[in-house]
């Protein structure tokens, strides 16, 4: 009895793994925000991507260093932070829309999808440089934000072009279709060419669990809030 039981859960197991991920309803991750992400760039590359992100459901227990989405969700739940928080919110199979972004880099046509936030300066430099001492957890940003920030700050040359909410679309409703990229802008953007301290758009209220940087962020709004230190 012992041997048939072990050989049925083992045929469950290899049947389950060799399912196509369009034949499931929801994909829970348990982990961080990298989890997720790397998730969303599996589907990203399928061809049938906008039907499966129209299909799938989404819930992240946050069990890793930051867990900006987890906190997130239950921040714009009412609830508070936590595994077993997020497990419950999950298991009441309550769901709302969330924004989601692409992204494509410089000089390449490879793009990504993104739900936390963009990046780039002094923030990027904190989360990047400070993966020799990941084993402090969270505290490694910190420390490393007075290293680079303080100690040591750097300023980063950039060019800076966004579209204000009134022609985004978050306020007025209207669908804004991007120009392509290294193509000219219209007259509604705006420019800012400068060195930048920190650059940080953000699409969730918080960007770790311990880090509520952006409160006025709504999980379907439309929109960047945009961070500029020069």
């Amino acid at each position: 009895m012992r041997d048939h039981n072990m050989k049925k859960i083992c045929t469950i197991n290899a049947d389950t793994e060799s399912k196509d991920i369009s034949e499931y309803n929801a994909i829970v991750a348990i982990g961080g925000d990298g989890i997720l992400f790397e998730i969303m760039q599996g589907i990203h590359a399928r061809a049938d991507k906008n039907d499966l992100l129209r299909k799938l459901k989404f819930g992240i227990i946050g069990c890793g260093t930051n867990n900006g989405l987890a906190k997130s969700i239950l921040h714009w739940s009412g609830e508070n932070y936590g595994p077993r928080e997020s497990i419950f919110q999950i298991c009441r199979g309550h769901t709302a829309p969330l924004d989601i972004a692409s992204y494509q880099l410089a000089n390449t046509s490879k793009t990504y999808t993104s739900f936390l936030t963009f990046s780039w300066g002094l923030i990027a430099d904190c989360d990047l440089e400070s993966e020799c001492i990941r084993w402090l957890g969270s505290l490694r940003q910190d420390i490393w934000a007075v290293y680079r920030g303080i100690l040591f700050r750097k300023k980063y040359r950039a060019r800076l072009s966004y579209l204000p909410p009134n022609f985004a679309g978050g306020v007025t409703g209207e669908v804004y279709s991007m120009p392509e990229f290294g193509q000219p802008l219209s007259n509604e953007w705006v420019t800012i060419e400068d060195d930048f301290i920190v650059f940080w758009a953000c699409n969730v209220s918080h960007a770790a669990h311990n880090m509520y940087n952006c409160p006025m962020a709504k999980m379907n709004d439309g929109m960047f809030h945009i961070l500029v230190v020069r």
